[in-house]
């Protein structure tokens, strides 16, 4: 049996969001018709079966990558609607209120403060960010004069609030400060306390009796250190990073409770669980693969987990190691695991590293390279239903994480600084001749694909090496200057770290790679049009360029997407229109009898 191309076509993270409350466990799930998240509760003790609470989409558009888009709250939960961003009460007996609509506001990093009835927010408008409350009988201002909040956290005691904030041109992984203040009784902050360890800090929580724990890079990992002692104290020397670079708001991978805690660590980009209880530590997963997020509750401790052999879950741990899964399950199918590669580049003892699914056909020559976005963020070996079907269909895949991937500390990140543009390219020619070394490929057979930043990786690579036949951006960076006058404020100072003025950042663009490649070039574009990262005018201008030089390009324009194709119709659209331009190449490569290149 093998996947369809509806299989195919799913997104592998399904799940996310993880929150508990006294009584039950709830997390965003997306639809598999509409592709939008909705918000899905468990009754730990009920005996009954996970429902739907909220149908309808949920979701933040703070920083365009939202995160933290509900609250459970007083038995209901407080939530944000995704297409409007209204800010909705529903309480446990499904009655709604509508608790915050401003024209043009968006809100994300939801916080309960159930003493004062009321939640924490995050929230956006054209004049920047700031802290509120929010609950039935209005809004109350918390803090602003920062570019940027993020991860806002009350202490167990209701008495204290810690959030990140940080300014631009950098970005919350890059330099951030961790600041707690006292809460009255009525609510209002009391004179904070700022920690700045001159590089980022993330993921603030509460332990027990008010401990604050958040995660610091400053010694070179995403490390736990309690600060709220006279000097910081580091909970974990391992040197391995311990969460995921923060794109999103209300992201939680650590939690810490009196008797046990849970954590992560990332050896080899793969993220393994830890529970330590009893005085005793042990390894969740079966096999390393992705965390999405924690979550502790007298009735269990919960999980949402990306494995080798299985799509997104939602897992249980409970007494006496027991792993029970909640939601979610393995696919009836057999795919081929993904291998560890890597390869020198750059200075002495510098590697990039990748991901290697074989063929279910062992003589393939057929190879497609993936580019994951950011360019700061990162791919994991968990079970993709599109890797699956590729392998089916004949084609080895690729995955790489270049210099400046998340998940092996500081100083990878880092390489990318002033680099973008020269050294992914580099990893990824690194990386296929590393693989060449052990399997056969055909260069008229083999294929590059990146996502928003990635894309930019795949048409410079296209464009200045021969190693692909075709490339396919998806809503990827082809103009990196007009990218930073045109992109949304979160990243506004991003580009110029990535590559310096605007000379390199001409110089290292796919437009103008483009202009001096001497021969026709194919790719596929794949482009939202409401897109306010990568906006569509950079997209169709690339394409005419192509045009206009003898290649051969197309654009599916999926009008009412974003950053990223979410719906499912507009995703098996873009998948069928992608193999069916590879088969295309594979089968003229056949009639045409190319031969190997060798290493």
């Amino acid at each position: 049996m093998t996947h369809t191309l509806t299989e195919a076509a799913e997104p592998a993270d399904t799940l996310a969001e993880l929150q508990c409350d006294t009584r039950a466990v709830h997390w965003l799930a997306r639809c598999a018709t509409s592709g939008a998240m909705q918000l899905w509760q468990w009754q730990a003790h009920s005996g009954a079966t996970p429902r739907c609470l909220i149908s309808d989409g949920v979701g933040s558009q703070v920083n365009q990558y939202g995160g933290g888009s509900y609250a459970p709250l007083l038995g209901g939960v407080a939530w944000v609607r995704q297409h409007d961003q209204v800010l909705v009460y529903q309480s446990a007996q499904g009655d709604t209120e509508l608790w915050q609509r401003r024209p043009h506001t968006a809100y994300g990093g939801l916080c309960a403060d159930p003493t004062r009835q009321r939640v924490l927010a995050v929230e956006e408008d054209a004049c920047g960010q700031r802290l509120v409350a929010i609950s039935r009988t209005g809004r109350t201002l918390l803090a602003e004069g920062e570019d940027f909040y993020g991860a806002p956290v009350i202490s167990q005691s209701g008495n204290a609030l810690a959030w990140v904030c940080w300014s631009l041109p950098h970005m919350p992984w890059q330099r951030s400060r961790l600041r707690l203040a006292s809460l009255t009784a009525s609510g209002e902050l009391g004179q904070p306390t700022e920690w700045d360890f001159g590089a980022a800090i993330g993921q603030p929580q509460f332990g027990p009796n008010d401990a604050l724990i958040c995660m610091s890079d400053h010694a070179g990992w995403w490390q736990p250190w309690r600060v709220d002692l006279a000097s910081p104290v580091c909970l974990s020397h391992a040197p391995f990073d311990h969460i995921t670079t923060p794109w999103a708001l209300g992201e939680r991978q650590h939690a810490w409770s009196l008797d046990r805690h849970v954590y992560c660590q990332l050896h080899q980009g793969a993220m393994q669980l830890y529970r330590h209880a009893n005085g005793a530590t042990h390894a969740v997963l079966a096999a390393p693969g992705r965390v999405i997020g924690l979550a502790l509750a007298e009735h269990g401790d919960y999980a949402i987990v990306q494995c080798p052999d299985a799509g997104a879950q939602l897992l249980r741990m409970e007494r006496d190691r027991v792993i029970r899964c909640v939601v979610g399950n393995k696919p009836p199918l057999v795919t081929r695991s993904a291998q560890w590669l890597e390869a020198p580049v750059g200075n002495a003892g510098e590697t990039a590293h990748g991901f290697f699914y074989p063929a279910l056909l062992a003589s393939s020559e057929s190879l497609i390279v993936r580019i994951h976005g950011g360019p700061t963020a990162a791919t994991y070996p968990v079970y993709d239903p599109l890797v699956a079907y590729w392998q089916e269909q004949g084609f080895h895949v690729l995955d790489i994480n270049p210099r400046g991937s998340a998940n092996f500390g500081r100083r990878y990140r880092e390489c990318l600084q002033g680099q973008w543009g020269l050294s992914d390219r580099e990893d990824v020619i690194a990386l296929v001749s590393a693989l060449r070394q052990r399997q056969p490929l055909d260069p008229a057979c083999c294929f590059i694909r990146g996502q928003s930043a990635g894309g930019l990786t795949a048409l410079n690579t296209l464009a200045t090496t021969e190693l692909f036949a075709a490339a396919t951006s998806l809503y990827g960076v082809t103009d990196a200057r007009r990218l930073a006058a045109q992109t949304h404020r979160f990243e506004s100072g991003y580009l110029a770290w990535l590559m310096g003025d605007e000379q390199a950042m001409d110089s290292r663009s796919p437009l103008q790679r483009i202009a001096r490649c001497t021969r026709p070039l194919h790719v596929l574009f794949v482009q939202g049009g409401q897109d306010a990262v990568v906006v569509p005018e950079q997209t169709l201008r690339l394409k005419t360029h192509i045009e206009a030089h003898g290649g051969h390009a197309e654009c599916l324009l999926f009008t009412h997407e974003r950053h990223g194709i979410r719906r499912p119709q507009a995703r098996q659209a873009m998948l069928a229109r992608e193999l069916d331009r590879y088969r295309t190449h594979v089968h003229a490569a056949r009639l045409i009898g190319t031969k190997v290149v060798a290493p």
